[in-house]
Order: C-alpha cells, then structure tokens, then sequence
C-alpha cells in the first residue's frame, strides 16, 4: 500500500497543473485587447503629425476616420472578450454611441471652422485677437467640452451597466480603451489649439 501511495505520489507530481492553464489563457486574451487601444492612442499623435506633414492637413480626417474604425474594432473585441458571458449590451452600445458622437463633434468642428475662419487659414494666435474670439469658442472651445462630457457620459454608462451586470475589478480594463477614445477624439482640437493660441506654429 505505501509502495502504491508513493508511485500515485509521483504521477501526481509529473503531471502538469492543468488548472492554471485556462486562467493564463484567459488572462492573456483579455490582456491584449486591454493595452492595444493604448497603443493605438499613442501611434495616433505620431501618425497624425506625421501623415499631416507629408500629404497636408486637407487629407487628415480621413485618417481621423481611420482611428475611429480601429476604436470600433478594438472596442468590439475588447467588449467581446468582457462580457460574452454576461447579459448586457449596454456597454457595447455605449462603445458605439461614443464613436459616433466623436465623429459628430468633428463635423460640428469642421463646419464651424469653415464658417468662422478666414478663407486664408487659422493664423497663428487668430484665437487670441478679438476677431477670433467667435471662432475660439464655436470651433474650439465648445465642441471640446461637449465632446468630454458626452465621453465621460457613455463611460460611466458603460461602467454601470458592466457593475449591475456582476462584473468588478475586471471592468477596470475598459477604462484604457475609453482613455484612448478621448486621445484621438482630441487630436483635432489639440492642432487647432497649438495654431490658434499659439502654442506652436504649424
């Protein structure tokens, strides 16, 4: 009996801890779509400066829109990955909304800037000389805090919904994606800013 008591004593211990091997799995596939949109957030200043620079500042909201998709993707993966198990779409839908939203403050952006700013371009500190005040705060000032607020808005819905659906510490994962969203939802106002208040000179 002790002979049979060592010999299972040591298959036990020459077999592999099969238990650990799904957490490490699971842990790692919601790693991935967790730090990815902070990658993202940083390449998109990078890649928007430097697309501007070599095929003009005309073609960057095209890239813009680029950045959204990417969102939209890594939002949908990373939603997929959180809540498979769960009932709610809530978060996923606030994902959606968000991206929208974003999309609809920059034509609000866009239009205000075609109608307030001269012809000629922003100049550099226009924001700052009494004629550009208008424009300061319709192309600037404004869309900016609507936009953060309504991100700030879906966020916490999204939160909620993921916390009464019986999620915890794991919805901490959403908050990177979310802070990505507010990255290159400003990068439009962080040109106009740096060109007409005269941080920079673009």
């Amino acid at each position: 009996m002790v002979l049979a008591l060592r010999c299972s004593s040591k298959t036990s211990m020459a077999e592999p801890n099969t238990e650990t091997e799904p957490k490490r799995s699971k842990a790692l596939g919601l790693a991935v779509p967790t730090v990815l949109p902070l990658v993202f957030a940083y390449v998109s200043i990078e890649g928007t400066m430097l697309f501007g620079e070599r095929y003009g500042f005309n073609a960057v909201p095209w890239l813009l829109v680029g950045w959204c998709v990417v969102l939209l993707v890594s939002g949908t993966w990373l939603n997929y990955v959180l809540f498979r198990n769960v009932k709610t779409r809530l978060p996923f839908g606030a994902t959606v909304v968000a991206i929208v939203a974003i999309l609809l403050v920059w034509l609000w952006q866009r239009l205000a800037y075609e109608s307030l700013v001269p012809a000629s371009g922003l100049g550099y500190g226009y924001f700052l000389r009494p004629e550009g005040a208008q424009a300061h705060l319709w192309v600037l000032s404004c869309p900016f805090w609507v936009g953060s607020a309504s991100l700030a808005v879906f966020c916490v819905v999204a939160l909620i919904s993921g916390w009464r659906a019986g999620l915890r510490f794991s919805l901490l994962c959403l908050i990177p994606w979310w802070l990505a969203a507010f990255v290159i939802f400003a990068l439009p106002s962080m040109f106009l800013d740096a060109q007409g208040n005269a941080s920079i000179s673009i």
